[in-house]
């Protein structure tokens, strides 16, 4: 409800004359579906906003973006902390469930560290992203450029002013804006809980198994995911093929980072081979971790289900990790959060594909990056039918506000059994 009424509020504000640079008010559909995107941190868009909206229809934007990713319960938090009330246990639990964790023991603590490492990381994005956006647009612009494109990063939300349309692929061979939103999107996509374990044990070996688990499992999906795009899109002239080794190296780096988050576009989605759609398709899934600005089933789930699938390919009777079992019940979410993935995405994509008569795959690309909060487009957002504009901003929607707090609810209730256990039955599988 918390996420609704942000975007309804973000919607009314967009259509204000004042937003947009001809000073004439927005459609509620076309504003709607910023809002949403922008609170979902996705970075779709129907408007290209670097030129349509204006410094206060940016602002609201970023505002929106800043509000989304830190999470409605942390900022409800903020302001118990600056108001100097004291946060009662219903408000406890409320933040807890929104960071993902289970433990009330420090949750206030936890919060003021979220605030502290995201107004640094962000500010340091800034500052370096200004050296580079500066010399080219002026020292105002460039320090407001380098502001909205560090907090979109670090929240995984994709937005850009440029205002060429083309995402940041006019900055495909700055190494220094690569890098830095690459490095914001990493941190921000690793998440609140897997930030304070590193802080608190400082040693790989005394961290948890989740966290432990994430960064692995992140490094393998950067390194995966960059040497794939490589090979995939070597000679392909409309993105890396006619670049030098090093830039196609880099290229293929972001390429690997923002698929799997964050939205930001440097070689162009719609130009990328059919076998590297599907490659990012299945990045989208993955995402990022719990409990952070990504989206995805997340990474940890998706480990989680890999670990399932070898443990019973070796006939074991539990899924241990790192001198750890985890819990038939966890393992049963995780298997039901990517199977609740994959027939939405493949539902969602089948529609769009028939009723607005576009390549299936292109389809399912877009589908997979509202409904995982991504943001790259293949250019079907901003041509779209109302149907299927309405469809994304539910899958965004949808995306952000969580299938495991949904799945979590909807558990607890059927939690309150009779503690009634049927006999077993045999059933055959495969």
């Amino acid at each position: 409800m918390g996420f609704a009424l942000l975007i309804i509020v973000g919607a009314l504000l967009l259509m204000l004359p004042m937003s947009s640079r001809t000073g004439k008010a927005t459609p509620f559909l076309t504003a709607l579906f910023t809002s949403t995107s922008a609170t979902c941190v996705t970075g779709l868009s129907l408007v290209n906003v670097g030129t349509y909206f204006s410094v206060f229809g940016q602002a609201v934007l970023l505002v929106l973006i800043q509000l989304g990713g830190l999470g409605f319960m942390t900022i409800l938090c903020l302001a118990f902390l600056l108001s100097n009330k004291q946060i009662g246990l219903r408000s406890r639990m409320l933040i807890a469930q929104s960071m993902g964790i289970e433990s009330l023991e420090g949750v206030v603590k936890l919060v003021k560290h979220v605030l502290c490492i995201t107004a640094c990381v962000e500010l340091a994005g800034a500052i370096l992203l200004s050296f580079s956006f500066i010399p080219k647009v002026g020292f105002l612009k460039g320090i407001w450029f380098g502001i909205f494109h560090s907090i979109s990063a670090f929240c995984n939300a994709g937005f850009d002013i440029i205002g060429d349309g083309q995402s940041v692929i006019s900055y495909s061979h700055d190494p220094l804006v690569l890098t830095t939103l690459a490095a914001l999107i990493i941190i921000g996509g690793l998440g609140f809980i897997v930030w304070e374990d590193v802080l608190k044990k400082r040693s790989h070996k005394k961290l948890s198994m989740y966290s432990k688990l994430v960064l692995i499992v992140t490094v393998i999906c950067l390194v995966l995911g960059s040497v794939v795009y490589f090979i995939l899109e070597y000679n392909n002239p409309e993105t890396i093929g006619k670049s030098e080794t090093g830039q196609k190296v880099l290229s293929s780096f972001f390429q690997s980072v923002t698929t799997r988050t964050a939205g930001f576009d440097s070689v162009g989605q719609s130009n990328l081979t059919p076998l590297s759609k599907v490659w990012g398709i299945i990045l989208m899934m993955i995402g990022g971790a719990s409990g952070s600005t990504a989206g995805g089933v997340k990474i940890g789930t998706f480990a989680l289900v890999i670990l399932t699938l070898c443990a019973v390919m070796k006939s074991r009777p539990d899924v241990v990790i790192f001198g750890r079992r985890v819990g038939h019940r966890t393992i049963l979410h995780a298997m039901s959060l990517l199977v609740l993935w994959l027939v939405l995405t493949v539902t969602g994509s089948m529609l769009v594909a028939f009723v607005d008569n576009v390549p299936t795959l292109d389809s399912m690309y877009e589908i997979a990056s509202a409904y995982s909060t991504v943001g790259l487009s293949v250019g079907i957002s901003e041509t779209a039918s109302v149907f299927t504009k309405i469809l994304l901003i539910i899958y965004m929607f949808f995306g952000r506000v969580g299938i495991m707090t949904i799945s979590v609810s909807f558990m607890s209730r059927l939690g309150k059994s009779k503690g009634i256990k049927y006999p077993e039955g045999n059933f055959i599988v495969g």
